[in-house]
């Protein structure tokens, strides 16, 4: 399991989150739930960059010799802990770029995470692994790393000592990251609260189209400024990603993904219709049985569908052409524009991707998503009316998850704490059992109170 620490980081002064199958945040707001999603969200991003000294030395031996032979066991015994801390000071030093703010406001930030060591080693041994840095218009192969399975060793093979050392030193680090770091980097998807407008405006929010625009209606034209807002993204990288993938869904769309029978499920009982991409935008498609027959319209353009459609656009397109088994698919306020039965239904949705290998991380105010969640942890136990109630309420066994593999954390008072989980009853959400206490007190209160005054006041005459 995955173990993250955060240190002042926006609201939150401490906290401690265990990244788990499903992994929910609830809270009040201004809470610090954002801020944690979008940290995590970099954090586990394959890209990420950081130094590696260490391997300078085996670089130089391959430009010696042409081959090089690594013991990946000893060499994580000898150097993970201080490629740990680097990967951390790296990324805590990387926060601003990450938000897209000024440096002094993350000056006390600090990310660190915990891996399973035993189990890295296990992978170490059962991976195999094959691959080569090809060059120029023939694809000329310049460089080959080859491990075998249930072996340590990696071969590293040198086929042109004229290529420039950063470029094996950075690929060797990839690698390298591949094998040591697996448990905490994968491709992540995150879909941020605003989606709804970015779904809609990604064109005009393109950071690219937007500096040039600001430049071009210059009378001078800075040239070096222009191109620093075109490096310097104007949103904070998860944003900022969104903003890419949108504008890059007419490719995206040629690939698909194991998980389109989920797209299908969304679509079908939550959405009643599909979508389509094409070059002046996107379409969503109505199906003609659930539409009013006197005024159907076979293709709706997004600005006009409903809040629902436009929200769910892209988590639809995630599942149909890009998700992927070990992937991070992150959702923030996963409930955003949908009725209380639909809320139920996404809660089921994502524990069925949760199932097939995908790791959720939602951040929720959903009493009615966390009580559906709670369902489906207390059916997974096995009970004599479980079949019959399963039957009744359209529950189905690949929705069900166990208590072990979710974790939900709340946000309060500059803290995460944990939330207790048991199979008997589900998550334990205090935060929203009391906020629905107080406003069914009030309620019984005013309707009595109310009451009883209208029939003395009625009385009295």
């Amino acid at each position: 399991m995955l173990k993250i620490n955060i240190e002042n980081l926006g609201n939150i002064s401490k906290g401690e989150i265990d990244i788990n199958n499903f992994t929910i945040f609830t809270g009040e707001n201004n809470t610090g739930k954002t801020y944690a999603t979008y940290a995590i969200y970099s954090l586990l991003d394959k890209d990420f960059q950081y130094n590696l000294s260490e391997i300078r030395p085996i670089v130089d031996n391959l430009y010696r010799d042409g081959i090089y032979e690594l013991d990946l066991k000893s060499f994580f015994d000898k150097n993970y802990k201080k490629m740990k801390e680097e990967v951390e000071k790296e990324f805590s030093k990387s926060l601003p770029f990450v938000f897209s703010a000024n440096e002094n406001e993350f000056a006390s930030s600090e990310i660190k995470f915990t891996l399973d060591e035993n189990h890295i080693k296990e992978q170490l041994v059962k991976l195999p692994y094959r691959s080569s840095v090809n060059i120029g218009k023939k694809e000329k192969a310049v460089f080959e790393v080859i491990k075998d399975a249930e072996d340590t060793i990696i071969k590293l093979i040198l086929l042109d000592n004229t290529i420039p050392k950063n470029l094996i030193s950075d690929n060797l680090r990839s690698v390298l990251s591949r094998f040591i770091f697996n448990s905490l980097f994968s491709n992540s998807f995150l879909l941020p609260a605003e989606r709804t407008g970015l779904n809609l405006f990604y064109k005009e929010l393109s950071s690219e189209r937007t500096a040039m625009f600001h430049h071009f209606g210059k009378t001078e034209i800075d040239k070096l400024a222009l191109i620093k807002d075109l490096i310097v993204s104007r949103y904070p990288q998860p944003i900022a990603d969104y903003i890419d993938f949108l504008n890059n869904i007419d490719i995206l769309k040629k690939t698909s993904s194991d998980f389109k029978d989920l797209a299908l499920e969304v679509q079908k009982e939550i959405l009643k219709g599909k979508y389509k991409v094409e070059k002046d935008g996107i379409y969503f498609l109505p199906y003609k049985k659930d539409s009013n027959k006197g005024n159907f319209n076979q293709k709706i353009s997004l600005h006009l569908s409903s809040s629902t459609v436009k929200t769910f656009f892209s988590l639809v397109f995630y599942l149909e052409h890009l998700a992927k088994i070990n992937e991070t698919l992150i959702i923030d306020e996963p409930e955003l524009n949908l009725h209380p039965s639909n809320q139920r239904k996404m809660a089921k949705v994502l524990s069925m991707i949760s199932n097939r290998g995908i790791r959720v991380i939602v951040s929720t105010h959903s009493d009615y998503f966390l009580r559906e969640i709670n369902n489906l942890i207390m059916l997974k136990e096995n009970f004599a009316s479980k079949s019959q109630l399963m039957q009744k309420y359209n529950y189905t066994e690949d929705m069900l998850i166990s208590s072990k593999n979710i974790s939900a954390y709340l946000f309060e008072k500059n803290l995460i704490n944990k939330m207790n989980i048991n199979e008997s009853e589900g998550i334990f959400a205090k935060t929203f059992d009391d906020a629905i206490n107080d406003l069914n007190a009030s309620s019984d209160e005013i309707y009595y109170q109310k009451s009883a005054d209208l029939t003395n006041e009625a009385t009295s005459y």
